[in-house]
Order: C-alpha cells, then sequence, then structure tokens
C-alpha cells in the first residue's frame, strides 16, 4: 500500500510533528504524530470529517471572537466565489471593515490554516 504525504504541520504539540497522509485506495487519511524526543510514533487511519475534527481539537491556539467572525466571512466569501481561494483573499482585501479586522488580528495564519481544512471537507460534501 502507498500512502502520500500531504501535509506536514508543527503545533506546538510539545515538540511533536503532525503528518497528515493519504491513501487513494481507501480514500481515507492516515495522522501520524511523532514526537520530537524519544517514543513511538502514534497513527491513526480517519475519514475526512473525523480528521477536520482532529486538527481542530489539536490546534493549541483559540480564536478570539473577532478571528471567529473573520473565519465565517472568509468561509461565506470562498462559497460565493467557488472555493477559489485568490479570489476570495482580493475580495476580502476590497472590504475596508473586513481589513480593518484582519490587521488587528494576531491569528491570521491559524485563520487561513482552519479556512483550508474547512474548505477542504466542504468541497468534497
Amino acid at each position: 500500500m502507498k500512502v502520500k504525504l500531504v501535509e506536514e504541520q508543527f503545533n506546538n504539540l510539545d515538540g511533536a510533528t503532525l503528518q497528515v497522509m493519504y491513501d487513494k485506495q481507501q480514500d481515507s487519511n492516515l495522522l501520524m504524530l511523532t514526537p520530537e524526543k524519544n517514543g513511538e510514533s502514534v497513527s491513526i487511519w480517519v475519514d475526512e470529517k473525523l480528521r477536520y475534527k482532529l486538527f481542530e481539537a489539536l490546534n493549541t491556539e483559540k480564536l478570539s471572537d473577532l478571528d471567529e467572525i473573520l473565519l465565517d466571512v472568509l468561509k461565506e466569501v470562498l462559497q460565493k466565489y467557488g472555493y477559489d481561494f485568490i479570489a476570495t483573499i482580493a475580495a476580502a482585501k476590497e472590504n475596508i471593515e473586513f481589513m480593518c479586522g484582519w490587521m488587528q488580528s494576531k491569528n491570521q495564519s491559524v485563520i487561513i490554516q482552519k479556512l483550508a481544512i474547512w474548505a477542504e471537507v466542504e468541497e468534497k460534501a
């Protein structure tokens, strides 16, 4: 069986690396958590929805109310533009109110990460 590494994330998991692999035949993801220091890797096969929930649970940075609003706005715009990230970001940048909030946010990369994970699940649904 051949699995392809899809992404690798470092989520402040006490020096652990989370790797996401995908097996096309089984249409499922292998999540593998590898400690930086001593210890064995732990892995689990999951479907897309469970993968999304696990990523949400592992994300140590919590979004503020402003961040949640920004994420919700981006979700709406992303759907409007057919899940085209470039068009979504361009449209969001045109909205002065959104950009004021975006500039105040300290979690821009986390918002984009959550948006990408959400979009992947939604697009396949």
